[in-house]
């Protein structure tokens, strides 16, 4: 017995809240969506975090039944705990904030906010009030050895599917780690190009022209290589291609520093010299913009990849997930989307 309950009940509840709470979960998605969405964060009709939740307000309130306030309170206070250390810790685990409420007033870290323990409070009323009688009377109906076995086996496959999205979930990570690297190296080539531009002579515009047919046919032989390619390998090549653009861009600001402060005397400078600097300048733009090429086609190669897997795997799980963020700089996965669109639309405009 723990807090006036079986061990048998324990593990029947466990599975019949964890369940009962994806398919919350799932109906909620569907409504503000508008479609249909394993909201999981495994890949069985399951969501652990309402089978811990409900056991501790099981445990909790369970003697405060007759006091409706009571148990709103607890309702308010004990989900929004959990809900808060799961959160915490599976961002230690994966960098990730796998659901943000940032958007929403009085959240704390964007783990949970006012609105929605509010809405655990009313639903641990109706469910310790209406629900659960019930439940505990269909589980009290089974003999517990019947029902030892079936729960046996669920927890068998309860386990490897832990195992399984802990290997998806961390190799998304890696992913997301290497899109927020090439975000950085994406921005610091920008900027570094940005201090070049208004240093760079114009007589090297038919050199830059020539260029941007280059960088296209680079860019169809690095999206044929990446076919070829493992997504482990894919990433490996996006961290050095990053770490390469970022050197270039540390190169190139200090190309452009020098840059303004021989403005001053540019008219003292002999022809041949001047003509020289705006060379090698052009030179160093049209490096940075094929950097920044390659970035843009490494990125849109990992998230091609993390689209994949539309039931399982890390596409399963960004399709539940929609609002995740990642890593130090929060990446927000729906603002590379946006990004991507609008450049796509860009593309097509005549």
């Amino acid at each position: 017995m723990l807090f006036g309950f079986t061990f048998y009940q324990i593990a029947a509840y466990f599975l019949i809240y964890s369940c009962l709470g994806w398919c919350v979960e799932v109906a909620y998605a569907a409504v503000t969506r508008g479609k249909l969405v394993n909201r999981g964060f495994l890949n069985g009709p399951v969501c652990p975090i309402y089978g811990f939740g409900m056991l501790a307000l099981l445990f909790a309130l369970t003697p405060l039944l007759d006091n409706n306030i009571l148990l709103f309170l607890g309702g308010v206070i004990i989900p929004s705990a959990i809900e808060l250390a799961g959160g915490w810790l599976l961002y230690k685990l994966y960098h990730t904030r796998w659901w943000n409420y940032t958007d929403r007033p009085f959240n704390v870290g964007g783990f949970i906010c006012l609105e929605f323990s509010l809405y655990w409070g009313l639903g641990a009323v109706f469910i310790m009030k209406l629900v659960h009688p019930t439940i505990a009377a269909l589980v009290g109906a089974v003999p517990a050895t019947v029902g030892w076995v079936f729960i046996g086996l669920l927890y068998l496959v309860y386990a490897a599917d832990v195992a399984v999205t802990a290997v998806t979930a961390a190799g998304l990570a890696d992913e997301l780690d290497t899109l927020e690297k090439i975000a950085d190296g994406i921005h610091d080539v920008s900027d570094a190009m940005t201090g070049l531009i208004g240093s760079t002579a114009m007589d090297a515009d038919q050199k830059w022209d020539e260029s941007r047919l280059q960088l296209k046919l680079a860019g169809a032989e690095l999206r044929s290589a990446g076919e070829k390619l493992s997504s482990r390998e894919v990433r490996r090549a996006a961290r050095a291609k990053a770490d390469e653009a970022m050197e270039a861009a540390r190169r190139a600001s200090a190309l452009a520093r020098l840059n303004a402060a021989e403005a001053a005397r540019a008219t003292r400078l002999a022809a041949a010299g001047t003509v020289e600097r705006a060379t090698d300048r052009a030179a160093e733009l049209l490096r940075l913009e094929k950097l920044q090429a390659e970035l843009e086609e490494r990125a849109d190669e990992i998230q091609a990849q993390m689209q994949q897997g539309a039931f399982f795997g890390a596409g399963r799980l960004v399709n539940a997930f929609p609002r995740l963020r990642h890593g130090r700089r929060s990446l927000p996965l729906d603002a590379l989307r946006r990004r991507k669109d609008s450049e796509d639309n860009e593309d097509e405009k005549p």
